[in-house]
């Protein structure tokens, strides 16, 4: 019974493990395909967010092209008005109609037989102290009234004398500004300050502020309406009153807006003044009229409907001009309109033209434009144009294409003939360059040569052993097993087998397509044509001795004296050359290998590109790489859990035929 229970225990005890093992694998299994997924999910999350970011700054432009107009008349006001306050000091006009009371200083000027200056203040009761005259009652009075009284009481002392009057100091008076001001309460101003100056202290209307109907209230009544229009359009300060003690400024909510945009002098949003029945036509002399591409056939009205939708109309404003009143809409609130532009009613013409011209490319059709015309505006031809033949192709939709040949030395030296054709819509014009033109082919040699730089040289005549002469051949340092010579035009074809590939994931391709896909990347880009300088230089091998083309680039580079270490190792990197040193000497020196490395596979990569197996390698040089690989994974843990699978499966038939057997 015991030897059972142990048998038992033991087949629990590795059906467990097998469980646990094959859920750490499925584990291991859904991380490593979360991770193949996550870039794509990651990719497709980008997309949507990329797709709702695309549709907010869509709405946030529209939004911000509707904000960028903004209330005419606003910019006016600085909203730090204590300041404007202070400026309003200076420069001050005497109104013809101003009335003295308290706080006013006068100065009173005798002349004739009597000489005499006397400066008086109006007190608080609204009278002022005059000898002989005495006191004298003034409040209310302007200065030509206050100047006869003065006269009929002087006369009764005085004879032939000449009385002069001035205002030496306006008197201060407090008033109030309320309602949509930035600034608004109770403000100490002089005597000669308008309503616009008060409200410009006050910081000036705010966004929703009225600009036409600023409301002056003088003992307790609506005294006057101040429009400020009037002043930013024409300068017309003829409406802006002067301001009394107890006055009261109110800036009301501007009621009624119109938006206008488009082809106007003055696109902004416009506040149509209350009471004046203001119409399509007011609005455009606002807007400073029409630019000379505005469309005014056809005037686009959005209006706001009570529902909450809006409806378009359109009217021509010509129409109106020329008397047609039906069409002069009287405007609403929330009024736009969009004055269209005359060059969005036509389709932009284009002519092209390519080859050797110095701004190749696509230009406007104008009307009148000759090929002359053309060549000017790219910049005219190139010294390698060919002159004695261009072709102009004239392509009319739905029928083949003509071919012209022109004759570009006639315009030139002003014989124009009919070579100087009148261009169409669509046209094409090529200029060819001169056959077999060859200036400034040219290569280039940097690194360890005598003389780097360019070199010019003749086409399919110069071979790389004469520029290298020219050049002092190579300094002492030069290492020739790394030395190449570039061609960067020599690229690849496109290949679309290979842009197909790199449109698939690993898991997609097969082992023969992966194969390839890795070996076109890593060969995407050949541009070294393969020469083996030291043959060249050693031998004049002529083999080596190629042909150099236009662009060619030779690099020498300087010979190292380090031998590289790289992979399972300490401290991969450079070690300096010891003639004499083995593998051993530069394990040690960088560090020896790690715990995972095969140093039995240690791979030598000579400077001539040789790879060799370490026990091959005599000696080492200079820019030899030792690469020491990793050791290959073992896969014990598959393996352990099929056995233990297997035993537990064995041990439970055993288990089985024991129990039937002792039955």
């Amino acid at each position: 019974m015991y030897r059972k229970f142990k048998l038992i225990f033991f087949v629990l005890f590795l059906s467990i493990i097998s469980s646990t093992g094959f859920s750490q694998n499925q584990k291991r299994a859904l991380t490593d395909s979360s991770r193949f997924n996550s870039p794509h999910s990651t990719s497709l999350q980008a997309f949507f967010s990329k797709s709702n970011f695309s549709e907010s700054s869509r709405s946030i432009q529209a939004a911000r092209k509707r904000n960028d107009l903004r209330l005419f008349g606003i910019d006016l006001f600085n909203k730090n008005g204590s300041e404007l306050g202070a400026e309003q000091k200076e420069g001050l006009v005497l109104p013809p109609k101003y009335k003295l009371g308290p706080g006013d200083r006068i100065g009173v000027f005798l002349l004739g037989n009597v000489q005499e200056n006397r400066e008086v203040t109006v007190n608080v009761e609204g009278k002022i102290f005059l000898p002989p005259a005495g006191v004298i009652f003034v409040w209310g009075l302007n200065i030509e009234e206050f100047k006869k009284l003065l006269s009929k009481k002087l006369s009764r002392y005085y004879d032939n004398f000449n009385l002069d009057i001035m205002l030496l100091q306006p008197k201060n008076i407090m008033v109030a500004v309320v309602g949509e001001v930035f600034v608004p309460g109770k403000y100490v101003l002089s005597s000669m300050n308008t309503v616009l100056d008060a409200v410009i202290l006050a910081g000036g209307p705010t966004a929703k502020g009225s600009l036409r109907d600023i409301q002056l209230i003088r003992d307790g009544e609506v005294s006057s309406s101040v429009d400020l229009y009037q002043f930013l359009m024409n300068g017309n300060n003829d409406f802006d009153e002067f301001l009394e003690a107890g006055d009261r400024i109110f800036v009301p909510l501007a009621r009624k807006i119109v938006t206008v945009e488009g082809e106007v002098n003055r696109e902004s949003i416009f506040e149509l003044k209350p009471g004046l029945s203001e119409k399509l036509t007011d609005l455009i002399d606002l807007a400073g009229g029409f630019t000379e591409y505005a469309f005014e056939d056809k005037i686009e009205i959005s209006r706001l409907e009570e529902d909450g939708r809006r409806k378009l109309q359109y009217v021509n404003y010509r129409e109106i001009v020329a008397g047609d009143s039906t069409q002069n809409l009287l405007l609403k609130n929330e009024d736009e309109i969009k004055v269209y532009s005359k060059l969005d009613q036509i389709h932009d013409r284009k002519i092209s033209i390519f080859g050797e011209i110095r701004n190749p490319g696509e230009y406007d059709l104008e009307n009148n434009m000759r090929l002359s015309d053309l060549i000017l505006k790219a910049g005219s031809l190139t010294r390698k144009a060919y002159t004695i033949e261009a072709e102009v192709a004239k392509i009319d939709p739905g029928q083949p294409t003509k071919f012209l040949k022109i004759n570009l030395q006639n315009l030139s030296n002003g014989t124009n003939g009919h070579s100087d054709i009148l261009l169409e819509e669509d046209d094409q014009v090529f200029i060819r360059q001169i056959p077999q033109w060859e200036v400034g082919l040219t290569v280039e040699l940097r690194g360890e040569i005598m003389f780097p730089g360019k070199y010019s040289i003749v086409r399919d005549r110069t071979h790389l052993s004469e520029i290298l002469g020219k050049a002092g051949w190579f300094t002492d340092v030069a290492f020739l097993q790394e030395a190449m010579l570039i061609r960067p035009k020599n690229r690849l074809k496109f290949d679309k087998e290979f842009e197909r590939l790199t449109e698939m994931r690993r898991e997609e391709m097969s082992d023969l397509e992966y194969q390839y896909f890795v070996m076109r990347q890593n060969t995407s880009d050949i541009n070294e044509i393969v020469v083996d300088f030291e043959k060249l230089f050693a031998n004049r091998d002529k083999d080596e001795d190629v042909i150099l083309e236009n662009g060619d680039i030779i690099v020498v580079p300087k010979a190292p004296r380090v031998v590289t270490i790289t992979g399972r190792v300490a401290k991969p990197g450079g070690v300096t050359f010891n003639p004499s040193a083995k593998l051993e000497y530069y394990l040690a020196k960088s560090g020896g290998a790690s715990w995972d490395a095969d140093v039995r596979k240690t791979k030598i990569i000579k400077v001539s590109g040789e790879v060799l197996d370490d026990e091959d390698v005599k000696s080492f040089q200079p820019g030899d790489i030792i690469w020491v690989p990793r050791k290959s994974d073992r896969k014990f843990w598959p393996v352990f859990l099929q056995v233990v699978t297997v035993t537990a499966q064995l041990a439970a038939i055993y288990l089985i035929i024991d129990t039937s057997i002792n039955r």
